[in-house]
Formats: structure tokens, C-alpha cells, sequence
């Protein structure tokens, strides 16, 4: 709401994120976001939701594979905004995109792990799962195993725990949440190399919405419905069991 006060001029007393979206687009707000595949990306979508709506702002959440395939349907105009991580976004944006909005640490996941067979680790051939759709999970086991003979087996995030577990793959580079909900017996875990680590930071572990540069202030500005903290604090209810999740 804008105020007149004389020849002081007009001020900006109240802001309505709704009626501002609602001027410079037409329908809901459509934000991609990965699949529900671990109970903190639900956590995530639900702390979306909830902030969003509460603002008043009417939102669709799409759920799409890969921060590849959500960047491609932000660029064909498929959604508004797409989620990813800050480590993801800073290798695939350009200057078309721009990243509108930061979460905390341990918001998108609580980091990747090495997850590897007892004989995997030390074979000459390391046979490693990589999606091609996950730009997080393939420039990370890239640089994980830069300096080992490495044969990359193409599948979905989802079949790693299978594979592993059959013995068709030796190793891969994966979050623990996701993990954690299919961790088969037997299968290994380490971090990654000091040397990773060091160069990405907790840069994996937090959430970021990316747009449109042309509408990055319109999107700012809608984003300003969802503090940090308060992202958090649904996010930590909902893996904590006392909300339930609803995206």
C-alpha cells in the first residue's frame, strides 16, 4: 500500500505480495521442485506451501527429477521458480537466471556421502552410478573420483541402493537423507575427500530458488513470504513429526 504524505512524497507502508503478483503475472505461481524422495524434500515442499499460501499467494508445486530437468522447464517456461541446491545453481545458471532466494544449511539435504561395496572401494575399476539429471551428484563424483580409473553407470538416484546392493555398481556419490530410507546391509559409507569438501563448502546442503533474471525483483519480492527461519522451523517440525507434510 502506498501512503502520500504531502510534498514528504509517496511511501511504501505496506506490501502485498499477492496483489503484486497478480499485477505483473497472470495464474498461479509454479515452482518445480525435486521429487519427494526423502522426508527432508518433503519437509521443504511443505514449509514452501504452507508460507506461500499464507501470504496469499495461490502456488503450484511441480515435482521434477534432477536440478538439470528443473532448470530446462524454468528456461521453457514451464514454472516461475526452480529449486536446487546453491552448489547446483552457481555450475548450471547463466545470465538468463538468477538465484532470487538463499535457504539455510542442511535445508535442500545434510550433505553427500560416499556409499560403496566392501570390495568396490578398492577395485581397480570403480563402477560408479551417476544420474545425468542431478548436477549435484554428477560434478561431485567427478571430482570425488577425479584421480581413480572410473566407469560411470547411467541410472536414476532412485536404483542406487538396488545396485549397490546387487553388486551391479561399486560405489556412489548420494545424500544421506535419501539414503537413510533404503540403506541396504552391507553397503558402506565415508565422506567425501577434504579436498571436496573444502571446495564446495556447505554449498550442497542449502536450498535456493532460481528465476528468470528479467523478473528476478518481481520474484525477490514474492520470496520475501519465505524467511529462512521460518523455513527451518516447518522444515524441523515436519522431520520432527509434529506437523504433518502437505504440499
Amino acid at each position: 500500500m502506498i501512503e502520500t504524505r504531502g510534498r514528504a512524497g509517496a511511501f511504501l507502508v505496506e506490501r502485498s505480495i499477492n496483489r503484486l503478483w497478480a499485477l505483473t503475472q497472470t495464474g498461479p505461481l509454479v515452482i518445480a521442485l525435486p521429487l519427494a524422495s526423502s522426508p527432508r524434500y518433503e519437509a521443504l515442499a511443505t514449509a514452501i506451501k504452507q508460507l506461500m499460501t499464507n501470504a496469499g499467494l495461490e502456488v503450484i508445486l511441480m515435482f521434477v527429477r534432477g536440478s538439470r530437468q528443473r532448470l530446462q522447464a524454468l528456461r521453457e517456461g514451464r514454472c516461475h521458480l526452480a529449486a536446487m541446491s546453491w552448489f547446483a545453481a552457481s555450475e548450471l545458471h547463466d545470465a538468463g537466471e538468477a538465484v532470487v532466494l538463499e535457504l539455510l544449511p542442511n535445508s535442500y539435504n545434510t550433505g553427500h556421502r560416499v556409499f560403496y561395496t566392501p570390495s568396490g572401494e578398492k577395485a581397480s575399476h570403480v563402477r560408479v552410478v551417476v544420474d545425468r539429471y542431478s548436477a549435484d551428484q554428477q560434478l561431485l563424483t567427478a571430482m570425488e573420483f577425479a584421480e581413480r580409473d572410473l566407469v560411470t553407470l547411467p541410472a536414476m538416484t532412485g536404483q542406487i541402493a538396488r545396485m549397490l546392493e546387487a553388486g551391479e555398481a561399486d560405489a556412489a556419490v548420494w545424500t544421506i537423507d535419501e539414503m537413510q530410507t533404503r540403506w541396504p546391509a552391507g553397503v558402506l559409507d565415508r565422506p567425501l575427500s577434504a579436498a571436496v569438501r573444502e571446495r564446495i563448502g556447505d554449498r550442497d546442503t542449502r536450498a535456493v530458488l532460481v528465476g528468470e533474471a528479467a523478473d528476478a525483483s518481481v520474484l525477490r519480492a514474492v520470496c520475501g513470504a519465505l524467511d529462512p527461519a521460518q523455513v527451518e522451523r516447518i522444515q524441523l517440525d515436519v522431520l520432527a513429526g509434529r506437523t504433518v507434510p502437505e504440499y
